[in-house]
């Protein structure tokens, strides 16, 4: 959702929970759900696990009903559902609209983009380090921001923005988009 700035701090989000119960980068649950990657090139390097979606199609005039995924264990949901609250106060009245955890590997990009359609432009995108390195670079407009973990970030996504992982470690963020009341 556009916004007057293009990055904004909420506050802290405690991810001891979520950290502990954060599969490894070997896990195959990292590529259960690829419909992320397959869509949009620029997240051809990224791996996700998807919490909750609401499916959008082109076209779409609102907001689609957000679904529940069946295949993340339970504690690794409830984990993210904990975070996803914490950033939830930030926006009285608001509702998750979509919940997942994107890993970016050592090494590796996202190119400069912009996120399109309502799902993108109608909710706003709040970003949540839970792994992250003093080397991954977050730019928005040509600036460059470093992410801290355990912090919430509300990003205008509707903004030109990419990560460049130059770090030898991976990347992982809880990204929660929230529907305005």
């Amino acid at each position: 959702m556009r916004t007057d700035e293009p990055i904004r701090l909420l506050g802290d989000c405690p991810i001891d929970a979520l950290a502990a119960v954060m599969p490894d980068a070997g896990d195959s649950i990292w590529d259960a759900q690829s419909d992320r990657q397959q869509r949009f090139e620029v997240h051809a390097q990224t791996r996700s696990i998807v919490v909750l979606i609401g499916r959008s199609t082109p076209g779409m005039t609102s907001l689609p009903v957000p679904e529940r995924s069946d295949y993340v264990p339970v504690p690794l949901a409830d984990a993210a559902w904990a975070c996803a609250e914490q950033v939830l106060r930030h926006f009285p009245g608001g509702r998750i609209q979509r919940l997942l955890l994107a890993e970016l590997p050592p090494l590796s990009r996202i190119g400069p983009h912009r996120d399109g359609g309502i799902a993108m432009s109608e909710t706003f995108r709040c970003h949540v380090p839970v792994l992250t390195h003093p080397d991954v670079i977050f730019m928005i407009d040509g600036h460059n921001y470093q992410l801290e973990a355990g912090r919430i970030y509300h990003i205008d996504n509707m903004r030109r923005h990419g990560v460049d992982n130059r770090s030898p470690t991976r990347r992982v963020h809880l990204i929660c988009n929230i529907a305005p009341q």
